[in-house]
């Protein structure tokens, strides 16, 4: 767990240092709106998952802001932005330091263990993993089918530890294979070029075989987890899509699904995109009580529905994974009512009183007074233009 949060030079946060005590295992940041605390939860995510909760490209995570007033501190004033950011934490399973340095034409991650580099955040992952829910999480069901295949996705790198390495791939060569498509399919696909495209066809029906499959098992365990509360809809999920309803259903799927994306190689050349696999999958949840898809329920009714969802996660994972969990709730709370927002703070007092379990969670809201609840078991940090000051509840 983080007791100990360096920031530097990111987004609006030039210099932010937040230190939690041992007995603590809640954080509130507080503030107005646009005032950091979104960056700082950001931060966090990026100790643990290569995209981080907003999904940005790193260049646009450095601070634009002038570096003048921070480098005066230090006696040596200059203008301009520097071209790098860095996130330090100090864990009770070590330090983790994750950084970015801008090129001239690429930039390069940093990652260090112990003030010792490392090649990727599977260091990290050994002891650690993160989960978030944001204030767009709330619009989830009026979404894409991409941002609730990335909510699916979030658990899914959790429970199988080569998930997101699976989805990386199966993207990066179903781009190399509209590429080749939009190159050749006018002129002609010759033997040689054939020959390529089966190898990676191959490829991607095995790794898209891979990512549905987990998804599939994940959604399943939803429901298996799910809490059994009255506040929180009863729902039913599962993952639907061309490729989860009919060619997984075949005695032969691997040899199905490649056979399809030779059949579709000159549609996916004409509309420039993968008509069949993972990248088309959706999530679908069903709330029981109403009879309805979790689409056409209420705004409420879906908040609650994907924080029950969310908490089910939860439950399942600390009854099953050994390592330290950061949640991350940046607004989760806003436009819950008195009754709902103190269900949400009940679970929440739970998992950090609970002595054998190891989570933190890191809470975001406008007023401290929205977190009454948990005086006395929270730190408490003013956020105000990405700076960042510890106080009392009854500050």
């Amino acid at each position: 767990m983080i007791r100990i949060l360096h920031i530097n030079n990111f987004r609006n946060c030039l210099d932010v240092r937040l230190s939690i005590p041992d007995n603590s295992n809640i954080a509130v940041l507080y503030g107005k709106n646009g005032s950091g605390k979104t960056n700082i939860l950001e931060a966090v995510s990026l100790l643990f998952e290569a995209s981080g909760l907003r999904r940005a490209k790193y260049e646009e995570m450095i601070s634009r802001c002038p570096q003048e007033s921070l480098d005066e501190r230090s006696g040596n004033p200059q203008d301009g932005t520097k071209n790098f950011w860095n996130i330090i934490a100090e864990t009770t399973s070590g330090t983790f330091s994750s950084g970015y340095i801008a090129g001239e034409n690429t930039g390069r991650r940093i990652y260090k263990v112990n003030d010792k580099n490392v090649r990727n955040l599977g260091e990290f992952r050994k002891d650690n993993y993160v989960l978030w829910m944001t204030y767009e999480t709330d619009r989830l069901f009026m979404q894409s089918p991409a941002e609730r295949r990335n909510f699916i996705d979030m658990f899914c790198n959790v429970r199988f530890c080569d998930h997101a390495l699976a989805v990386k791939n199966y993207e990066k060569l179903t781009r190399e294979r509209l590429k080749i498509l939009k190159r050749y399919c006018e002129s002609g696909i010759t033997t040689d070029v054939a020959k390529w495209l089966n190898i990676i066809e191959a490829k991607i029906a095995e790794l898209g075989l891979k990512v549905a499959t987990a998804r599939m098992a994940m959604v399943a365990e939803l429901e298996e987890y799910q809490i059994h509360n009255a506040e929180f809809p009863e729902f039913r999920n599962n993952m639907v899509g061309k490729l989860e309803d009919e060619v997984m259903r075949q005695c032969a799927p691997l040899d199905a699904y490649k056979s399809e994306l030779l059949n579709r190689r000159q549609k996916d050349a004409i509309v420039g995109a993968t008509t069949l696999g993972a990248n088309r999958s959706d999530w679908q949840v069903f709330n029981v009580q109403k009879q309805i898809n979790a689409e056409h329920c209420s705004a409420g009714e879906q908040k609650m529905m994907l924080i029950g969802i969310f908490l089910a996660f939860i439950l399942r994972n600390m009854k099953m994974d050994n390592r330290d969990l950061t949640v991350l709730l940046d607004d989760v709370i806003a436009h819950l009512d008195t009754k709902h927002r103190e269900i949400l703070f009940s679970y929440i007092k739970r998992f950090a009183s609970d002595g054998n379990q190891k989570i933190s969670i890191w809470l975001s809201g406008t007023s401290k007074d929205l977190f009454n609840t948990l005086s006395s078991t929270a730190s408490f940090f003013e956020i105000s233009n990405g700076t960042c000051r510890e106080t009392s509840i009854s500050a």
